[in-house]
């Protein structure tokens, strides 16, 4: 859950606004009978956490091969566009995340070629009769570069996230439209970025289970904003949408691009 102790949340009004809000939701569940049902849980307000976005800086002007489909990376420096923290780029979680649910989408309905183009090979993934197995080599192609920076483990997070939730919806007899798996990766991403920017002050709570779970539900309203056009199932279709929702929250709430 969230992310470790050891970072404490990027500067700036952006990031402040987001953990403030988060302090005094969790200052309300830690009344003193503890949180109730939902219902009579305080609530914790997704209109006040839409600037979380703005820590998903945009893509450059120049582009720079940050797109889906380009080949530039997420570098590990500490600088964001709101101040100190991850240099996570709206771009660069839209690839990532796009390619993991392109791969889930593929597997779930036995698109061989596509996987392929991936670097996976559909007839090896299902002779392993292991769900987790194939979650984890999604991850892996999804993500090229090693989890050592707090952007690398966000989009593992986000990639992990993504292919599990299609994989349970495929599971369960339902295969998602792609509208709404775009929707649920903007959400996830949302969700994972507010969960690192927050993780002190969550993951220490004594409801932070709870915390989290409200937490990816206000990330899905934030979500929800965003009028959405998919062109396919590939990854760089997937990673355009994802990203052009992102863009369209951003500049639904004011941020700037």
């Amino acid at each position: 859950m969230g992310t470790s102790g050891a970072y404490s949340g990027s500067g700036g009004k952006d990031g402040k606004a987001v953990r403030d809000t988060i302090t005094d939701y969790l200052d309300g569940l830690s009344g003193a009978d503890g949180p109730g049902p939902d219902g009579e849980r305080p609530p914790l307000d997704a209109a006040a956490l839409q600037r979380v976005v703005n820590l998903i800086r945009p893509r450059t002007a120049s582009g720079g091969g940050d797109g889906p489909g380009g080949g530039g990376a997420v570098g590990s420096g500490t600088g964001s566009r709101s101040g100190g923290g991850p240099h996570r780029t709206a771009a660069s979680s839209a690839r990532t995340a796009g390619r993991a649910a392109a791969a889930a989408y593929a597997y779930s309905t036995g698109d061989a070629a596509t996987l392929q183009r991936l670097g996976l090979d559909y007839s090896e993934l299902r002779s392993l009769g292991d769900e987790f197995e194939v979650l984890r080599r999604i991850v892996d192609m999804a993500c090229s570069t090693p989890d050592s920076t707090i952007e690398d483990h966000e989009q593992r997070r986000v990639a992990a996230d993504v292919a599990e939730w299609v994989m349970e919806q495929q599971r369960d007899g339902y295969l998602p439209p792609l509208d709404e798996m775009v929707r649920q990766t903007i959400a996830v991403i949302i969700a994972e970025t507010l969960l690192v920017e927050t993780g002190d002050l969550v993951n220490n709570h004594d409801h932070a289970d709870i915390a989290e779970r409200d937490i990816r539900d206000a990330a899905e309203v934030i979500a929800s904003q965003a009028d959405l056009s998919v062109d396919g199932a590939t990854e760089d279709e997937i990673s355009r949408a994802v990203e052009a929702g992102l863009e369209r929250i951003r500049g639904i709430i004011g941020g700037s691009s």
